[in-house]
C-alpha cells in the first residue's frame, strides 16, 4: 500500500493506493451486496451477473468500496504515519478504481502545536465585595415582591398595575385578530403608544389608536394597524410587611431575626458562586489573550453550533420562539467566542498534560449521576447516550478544566479592589487606549511603581 501525506496548516491530506487481490475480494462483496437488493428487468433478484452491476452502479460501487476500504485501515495508516485526527469530521474523495487497484484521498485536521507560555502568577483583578444592609434589603425587597398578591381595584391605572384587556386588531390589509390577556403596566409588553393611552383609564374603559406599525420578525415595518383595547379588570400589587408570620410562610426561619441571618448565608453563598466564576473567566481570557495560533475549523464549528444552541435555548426560556435571522445574526457574532473556546481547550489540556492532571473513571461516574438527576434521567440511560451521540469527551474536559482553572487560581496574583478602585482603573485604562499608540507605549514611573507594589 502507498500513503504520502500532505500537510497545508492543520490539514492533513493522505493520498491511499492499494492493488492486488484484497481490492479485488472487496470489489467481489460489495457487489454480492448490491446483487441482493437491486431490480434490474430480465435478471432474477439476487442473480444480475457482476458485469452488469459494475456497469449500472460504477459509481455506488467505488464509494462503497473505498467507505469500506477505509473503515478496516485508516487506524492503521493514521498509527503508522503518527496521526491523529482532531474530530470525526473526516473526508474522503477523488476515488478511482481500475480493476484491482484502488486510490483515493483521505482529509481532516490535527492538532496545533505551540509552546506553553508562563502560567503561574497570572495578574487577576477582582472587586472585593462587602454585604451591606443595603444587599440585605434589596434581597429582602425581591422576596417581597416574588410573593406579592394581585388585589382588584377600582381605581385608574398607574405604572406597575396589572390589567387584564380584550383586543382588537385591525390591519389595514383588513386581516384582523383580538384575544384576552393579563399584563403589568410599565413591563414593555405592550406597544409605548398603546400603554401611554391605557394610563388613567379604569375598567370598563375602551381606548382606539390609529396608524400603530406592524413589524416582522426582521424588524421591518410592513403595514398599519387600529387597535382597540377594552379595559376588563384593573388589579394593585399588595407587598406583603416582612415580618414573623411572613418569614415562617415561605420556610425562612421562626422569626425576621433567624430570616434575616439566613438572606446574609444565602447573599455569601451567591458571591462566592459568582466570584468563583468571575475568577474562572477571567483566567481564561487571560490566556486566551497569550495565544493567537491556529485551531481546527471542524472543532470551531462544532464549538459555534453548542453556542448558538445554547443561545437559542436562553431565548425559549423567555418565551421567545428565534427565527433563522436570529440564529444566523448570533452565530455571527458568536464566532470569535468558539475561536476563544476552542484555543483555550487546547491550551488546558497542554497544562493538564505538563502539571500531570487527570479525570479517574470514578469522576466521570459522579458527574454524569449528577447531570442524570439534573435531567430527571439515570446514570446509565445518560451515559448510554453521551457515548452514542459522542460526548463523552465534553463531560472529561469540563472535569479537566475545572482541576486546571483550579491549580491556576492557587498559582495566581489575585488583587481584590473595592468596587471604586476597580471602576477608576477601568476608566483610566479606556482613557488610555484613546490616546495614540505612541502614548500607550510610554510608562510613567508611577506607573511602574504602581506595577512593582501589585506584584509584590
Amino acid at each position: 500500500m502507498s500513503v504520502t501525506v500532505e500537510e497545508k496548516g492543520l490539514v492533513r491530506t493522505l493520498t491511499i493506493e492499494e492493488k492486488g487481490e484484497e481490492i479485488k475480494n472487496l470489489v467481489d462483496s460489495v457487489i454480492k451486496e448490491i446483487q441482493k437488493t437491486v431490480n434490474i428487468p430480465g435478471f432474477r433478484k439476487g442473480h444480475v451477473p457482476a458485469s452488469v452491476i459494475k456497469a449500472r452502479y460504477k459509481s455506488a460501487l467505488k464509494e462503497e468500496v473505498a467507505r469500506k476500504f477505509i473503515g478496516e485501515k485508516l487506524q492503521k495508516i493514521l498509527e503508522e504515519k503518527n496521526l491523529q485526527p482532531v474530530s470525526m469530521d473526516i473526508t474522503f474523495g477523488d476515488v478511482e478504481l481500475q480493476g484491482d487497484t484502488l486510490k483515493m484521498k483521505v482529509a481532516f485536521e490535527v492538532a496545533p502545536e505551540f509552546e506553553l507560555k508562563p502560567y503561574e502568577g497570572l495578574k487577576i483583578e477582582t472587586i472585593k465585595h462587602e454585604i451591606t444592609e443595603e444587599d440585605i434589603q434589596n434581597y429582602i425587597d425581591r422576596l417581597r415582591d416574588e410573593n406579592a398578591e394581585w388585589v382588584t381595584k377600582d381605581k385608574k391605572i398607574e405604572e406597575g398595575d396589572m390589567i387584564k384587556i380584550h383586543y382588537h386588531i385591525k390591519a389595514d390589509t383588513g386581516e384582523e385578530e383580538e384575544d384576552e390577556f393579563e399584563v403589568v403596566v410599565g413591563s414593555g409588553q405592550l406597544r409605548p403608544e398603546i400603554e401611554e393611552q391605557i394610563k388613567g383609564k379604569k375598567a370598563g374603559d375602551e381606548v382606539t389608536v390609529e396608524n400603530v406599525s406592524l413589524y416582522n420578525e426582521k424588524g421591518e415595518e410592513f403595514g398599519k394597524a387600529t387597535v382597540t383595547v377594552k379595559i376588563l379588570e384593573v388589579k394593585e400589587k399588595k407587598l406583603p410587611k416582612f415580618d414573623d408570620e411572613f418569614v415562617k410562610k415561605i420556610g425562612l426561619g421562626e422569626n425576621v431575626e433567624e430570616a434575616r441571618e439566613k438572606i446574609k448565608e444565602k447573599i455569601e453563598n451567591q458571591i462566592k458562586i459568582a466570584k468563583e466564576q468571575e475568577l474562572n473567566q477571567k483566567i481564561i481570557d487571560e490566556l486566551a489573550k497569550q495565544y493567537d495560533f491556529e485551531v481546527p475549523t471542524s472543532l470551531v464549528r462544532a464549538e459555534l453550533e453548542h453556542l448558538v444552541q445554547d443561545y437559542a435555548r436562553q431565548l425559549e426560556n423567555y418565551g421567545i420562539k428565534p427565527s433563522k435571522e436570529m440564529l444566523a445574526a448570533a452565530a455571527q457574532g458568536l464566532e470569535e467566542t468558539a475561536v476563544k473556546n476552542v484555543r483555550v481547550m487546547f491550551v488546558i489540556n497542554k497544562i493538564a498534560e505538563k502539571e500531570g492532571i487527570e479525570v479517574s473513571e470514578e469522576e466521570i461516574n459522579k458527574e454524569i449521576e449528577e447531570l442524570a438527576k439534573a435531567y430527571n434521567t439515570t446514570p446509565e440511560q445518560l451515559k448510554s447516550y453521551l457515548e452514542k451521540e459522542g460526548l463523552m469527551n465534553n463531560i472529561v474536559y469540563s472535569l479537566l478544566k475545572k482541576k486546571v482553572l483550579d491549580l491556576l487560581k492557587e498559582k495566581a496574583n489575585i488583587i481584590e479592589m473595592t468596587k471604586e478602585e476597580y471602576e477608576e482603573k477601568m476608566k483610566k485604562q479606556e482613557e488610555k487606549a484613546e490616546q495614540p499608540k505612541e502614548k500607550q507605549e510610554e510608562k510613567s514611573s508611577e506607573e511602574k511603581k504602581e506595577e512593582m507594589n501589585e506584584q509584590k
